[in-house]
C-alpha cells in the first residue's frame, strides 16, 4: 500500500506462564495492571490487560500479524483467509437461556458460529461449530475449561487481543488444533490510544465500509473486521459483522435473549453465575446498533432470523421465527 507504515512491534512481551489449566498469578496480574493505570492516560486504559505480557506487530495495513504472550508466539490466521469457503447460511449460537428449548438432533445445520459458552452445546448435540468469537476476556479467565473445549476443535476462532493474551496463559497454544483470527474494537485497538468521537467519525468518512450511529457512545458497524468491529457490549453484535464480513447472507440466530427471559445462560453456571450488562447496556447500546445495523444488511440483501421469541430485541428489527418452522415436513410432523 503506497505510504503506508512499516510494520511495528509493540510492548516487551515479558512475564511468566504458568500452563496448570490456571489463569496465572492473580496478584501479580493485578499488580501490573494497577502500574499501567496509574502510568498512562484515560485513552491507554484498555490495554492494561496487555502490557507487560503481549508485543505484537502490524502489517502495512494496520492489522495485527504477528502475536506474542509470555515469550511464546501464535499462529494468525488472516480474516481474509478466514472466510474462503465460508457457507451463505450459517446458524449463530449464542448462550441465552431459550437455547434449552430447541432440539439440536431434530434441527438441520450444516455450519454455525458459536460465542462464549455455547461449546457446552457439544456435550449433547452433534453441532458443526465452523466459527467462533469471544470477546470478553473475563470469560476466559472464569471458564477456561469451556475455551480448552473450543480450542480443541477444528474450526476459526476470532478473539480480541486480551481474550488471547488470557488464553494463551491458561492453555499452552502448542496444544491448539483451532485457527485464530485476531479482530479488534474499532475504537480500542491494541497499545493505541482509544478513539475520540471525532476520530470516529473521521475514520467512517475515509473507509465507507464502516458505519457510525452514535460518535459519543462508539456505536457503529463494520463491514471490514480486518479494520475492527464495534461490539455494542455484546458479543452476539460482534459475531454478526464477522459473519456478514465473511459472505454469510442468512443467519439465524439462537438465543438472542438479551438478559429478559428467566434465567442468564442456558448452561451450568456454577456457584458463581458469570456477571452480565445485557440489561443495563439494552437501551442505550444495544438495541440501537441492532436496530440501525438490520437496516444496513436488508440493504446488502442478508437476511437475519431471530429463533428467540421471548427476546428483548424486537420483531420490527429481526424478525423472529420458531425453530420448529426450519424443519422439514416429515420431522416436524414427528
Amino acid at each position: 500500500m503506497p505510504g503506508a507504515a512499516p510494520p511495528r512491534t509493540y510492548g516487551d512481551g515479558g512475564g511468566v506462564v504458568l500452563y496448570n489449566g490456571k489463569v496465572g498469578n492473580q496478584r501479580l496480574d493485578r499488580f501490573w495492571r494497577k502500574f499501567y493505570a496509574a502510568m498512562r492516560s484515560r485513552r491507554m486504559q484498555h490495554n492494561r490487560h496487555l502490557w507487560p505480557y503481549v508485543s505484537i506487530k502490524r502489517d502495512a495495513t494496520g492489522a495485527i500479524s504477528a502475536f506474542k504472550a509470555f515469550r511464546h508466539s501464535v499462529p494468525l490466521t488472516p480474516v481474509a483467509e478466514a472466510f474462503t469457503d465460508s457457507p451463505e447460511l450459517v446458524h449463530l449460537i449464542l448462550s441465552g437461556p431459550s437455547i434449552a428449548e430447541i432440539q439440536y438432533d431434530r434441527l438441520p445445520i450444516a455450519a454455525a458460529m458459536g460465542v462464549n459458552g455455547s461449546i457446552a452445546l457439544v456435550h449433547k448435540f452433534d453441532i458443526p461449530f465452523k466459527y467462533y468469537c469471544v470477546i470478553d476476556q473475563n470469560f476466559v479467565r472464569r471458564r477456561i475449561d469451556l475455551m480448552r473445549e473450543v480450542v480443541s476443535r477444528d474450526l476459526t476462532l476470532f478473539v480480541t487481543p486480551d481474550v488471547l493474551r488470557y488464553l494463551m496463559q491458561g492453555i499452552p497454544p502448542a496444544t491448539y488444533k483451532c485457527r485464530i483470527c485476531v479482530i479488534e474494537v474499532v475504537s480500542e485497538r491494541a497499545y493505541q490510544p482509544s478513539s475520540t468521537p471525532q476520530e470516529l467519525l473521521a475514520l467512517a468518512r475515509a473507509r465507507p465500509e464502516m458505519s457510525v450511529f452514535d460518535a459519543e457512545r462508539a456505536l457503529g458497524y463494520s463491514f471490514n473486521v480486518a479494520r475492527g468491529v464495534f461490539d455494542a457490549d455484546t458479543v452476539a453484535y460482534a459475531a454478526l459483522q464477522v459473519m456478514v464480513a465473511g459472505g454469510v447472507k442468512k443467519l439465524y440466530i439462537h438465543g438472542l435473549d438479551l438478559g429478559f427471559s428467566s434465567g442468564r445462560r442456558f448452561y451450568d453456571e456454577g456457584e458463581r453465575p458469570e456477571t452480565s450488562r445485557l440489561v443495563r447496556n439494552f437501551e442505550r447500546m444495544i438495541e440501537p446498533s441492532f436496530a440501525q445495523a438490520a437496516g444496513l444488511l436488508k440493504e446488502r440483501g442478508v437476511e437475519l432470523y431471530n429463533l428467540s421469541l421471548d427476546s428483548a430485541l424486537s420483531e420490527r428489527i429481526i424478525p423472529k421465527v420458531d425453530w420448529r418452522s426450519l424443519l422439514s415436513p416429515v420431522a416436524a410432523a414427528a
